[in-house]
C-alpha cells in the first residue's frame, strides 16, 4: 500500500533556504516588472494597482508565484547534480527564460505602456493588448511546463529513474 503522495516541489519548499529564495525571486520579478511597466516612473506605481483588471492581477500573482517556484526549484536541482541530467536541466532553463521575458512585453494594465512599446511597431503592441490574458496564460503554461519537465510534480517518494 502506498503512503501519501508529495510532490517534489513541495518537498523543496518546505527547506527555509528554498522557501525563501521563492519568496525573494517571486518579490524581485514582480517589482522589477511593475517597474518597467511604468517605465521607471515609481509616481505611476500605485495607479498601476488600481487601474489593472482584476483578471490580469490574478493572473500576474499566478505567473510571479510559479516563476518564484521554478527558480527555487532549478536552483535547487543544480545544487544536486545527482537528480538531473545537464540535458535537462539546460533545456528547462530555456522554456523558463521564454516565459519570463516574453512577459516583459505584455502590459498588464491597460493605461500602462510596456517595455514593448518601446521596442515594438504599434501593431504588435496593439494585438498584444488586446490578446494579454492569453499571453499571461501561456506564459504561466511555460512555467508549469518547465516545473513538469524538471518533475516537481513527481512524488517525492518514488525512485528516480535515469
Amino acid at each position: 500500500m502506498k503512503g501519501v503522495v508529495e510532490m517534489k516541489l513541495f518537498s523543496v519548499l518546505k527547506k527555509p533556504l528554498f522557501l525563501a529564495l521563492a519568496l525573494l525571486s517571486a518579490a524581485l520579478f514582480a517589482a522589477v516588472y511593475v517597474y518597467t511597466q511604468v517605465l521607471g516612473n515609481v509616481h505611476n506605481i500605485e495607479v498601476w494597482f488600481s487601474v489593472i483588471p482584476p483578471l490580469h492581477l490574478g493572473l500576474f500573482i499566478i505567473f510571479a508565484a510559479l516563476f518564484g517556484a521554478a527558480f527555487s526549484f532549478q536552483a535547487f536541482l543544480w545544487l544536486q547534480p545527482k537528480l538531473c541530467s545537464i540535458e535537462k536541466r539546460a533545456g528547462a532553463a530555456g522554456g523558463s527564460g521564454l516565459g519570463s521575458m516574453g512577459l516583459f512585453f505584455v502590459a498588464q494594465c491597460p493605461a500602462c505602456a510596456s517595455l514593448g512599446a518601446l521596442f515594438l511597431p504599434v501593431s504588435a503592441i496593439t494585438v498584444i493588448a488586446q490578446y494579454t490574458a492569453l499571453i499571461n496564460a501561456a506564459g504561466i503554461a511555460l512555467l508549469l511546463f518547465t516545473l513538469n519537465y524538471l518533475g516537481a510534480f513527481q512524488d517525492e517518494n518514488e525512485k528516480i529513474r535515469g
